[in-house]
C-alpha cells in the first residue's frame, strides 16, 4: 500500500517526541482514504516506527519545523482573538448592565420629577455604578430639601440654616 503524507504535518511536543500527520492511501477497493495519525518514534518496546520513518522521510524535518513554527503563530494569535473578543463581550454586558440600572434609577419618584437638568444629564453620562449613584444622590436629596424647605413653610417655621440656598 502506497501512502502520500500530506504536507501539513507538525510535532505536537516542544521537544519533537510525537507527530501528528496525515496520510493518503488507496484501500484495496481503490477508495481513497485519509487517515490522521499521531506518530511516537519508537513504540512502547522502544522498535523503531516504520510509519514515523517514513513520514520524516517523505516530507523531511525542515517542513515539519516549518508547519509547527506557522501553526503556534497561527493558534496563538487565535488565542489572543479569542481573549479579545471575551473582553468586548464583557465590556459590552457591564454596559448593558449600566443602562439597565440608569432605567431603573431614573424611575425613582425623585430622579424622575426633578428640575435639575445638569444633574439628571450627569447621570445620564455616568460610566459607573458608584457614578449613578452619587449623581441619584444629589438628585435626592435636593428633592428632600424642597419637600423639607416648602413643609416647614406650610407651617409657618423658619428654615434651618444648613439649608436654606440650596433648594430655594
Amino acid at each position: 500500500m502506497e501512502r502520500k503524507w500530506i504536507d501539513n504535518a507538525f510535532w505536537e511536543t516542544p521537544k519533537k517526541e510525537l507527530l501528528n500527520c496525515i496520510a493518503e492511501f488507496a484501500d484495496e477497493n481503490g477508495k481513497n482514504i485519509r487517515q490522521v495519525y499521531k506518530l511516537r518514534a519508537t513504540d512502547d518496546d522502544g522498535n523503531p516506527n516504520e510509519l514515523w520513518d517514513e513520514c520524516i522521510e517523505q516530507l523531511g524535518r525542515d517542513l515539519i519545523d516549518d508547519n509547527t513554527d506557522k501553526r503556534s503563530l497561527r493558534k496563538e494569535a487565535e488565542t489572543e482573538l479569542q481573549r479579545q473578543k471575551e473582553i468586548e463581550h464583557q465590556k459590552a454586558k457591564r454596559l448593558e448592565k449600566l443602562f439597565e440600572y440608569k432605567l431603573e434609577t431614573f424611575e425613582i419618584p425623585e430622579i424622575k420629577n426633578s428640575k435639575n437638568r445638569a444633574m439628571k444629564s450627569k447621570l445620564r453620562r455616568a460610566k459607573s455604578v458608584p457614578e449613578v449613584n452619587l449623581y441619584a444622590m444629589f438628585i435626592v436629596k435636593e428633592a428632600f430639601e424642597e419637600e423639607w424647605t416648602s413643609e416647614l413653610k406650610e407651617m409657618g417655621m423658619e428654615c434651618p440654616d444648613e439649608l436654606k440656598g440650596k433648594s430655594e
